[in-house]
């Protein structure tokens, strides 16, 4: 049997029909990133190349913080709402710019702050119409619509997804070097 390969805009509860294609999109991406984690354990979570480097659970945080900073701080305009900023506790990023080593948490807590930031950026949007949707939120160092904040949440996504699939491969590989 041949897969089936289309967007599902119409499970979206969101009458603007180009915003549930975009929300459909966002949840085709972050299906194929749990995905990426099936079967991974707290070990290879916070695996790392090297020091420096980032491990998975630093970027599934990363991830999470990203989006409810450009949910709330850019299309909202507002604080992030306590409930969530108690799961991001601290900025994701360290003084030099590279991602924060988190480190601890489950594959489980890992994906609650996922899911629970993506209920919040679906429920915001799902209520927009069309004109919200485009248009531009007036920021000090720049001018965004809420468009372009999906378009650039699932190309981030995806590319952090890349990243998580080569350290998954490189950790295979330096368990099995001799």
């Amino acid at each position: 049997m041949k897969r089936r390969l289309t967007i599902e805009s119409d499970i979206i509860l969101c009458e603007e029909p180009l915003i549930a294609s975009y929300l459909a999109m966002l949840e085709a991406c972050r299906r194929d990133t749990k995905a990426a984690l099936n079967g991974i354990n707290t070990e290879l979570l916070y695996w790392r190349v090297v020091d420096k480097d980032s491990s998975i659970g630093d970027l599934l945080y990363h991830i999470a913080f990203v989006e409810a900073d450009w949910l709330f701080t850019d299309v909202l305009q507002q604080p992030i709402p306590e409930h969530l900023r108690n799961g991001l506790p601290q900025e994701d990023r360290d003084n030099m710019g590279r991602l924060m080593h988190m480190g601890g948490e489950t594959s489980v807590a890992l994906l609650s702050r996922l899911d629970a930031v993506r209920t919040e950026l679906t429920t915001s949007y799902s209520i927009m119409d069309y004109t919200d949707f485009r248009r531009l939120r007036h920021l000090p160092k720049y001018n965004v619509s809420p468009e372009w904040v999906l378009h650039h949440l699932l190309q981030h996504e995806a590319e952090h997804r890349g990243q998580i699939n080569l350290l998954k491969r490189k950790a295979r590989e330096a368990s099995t070097s001799p």
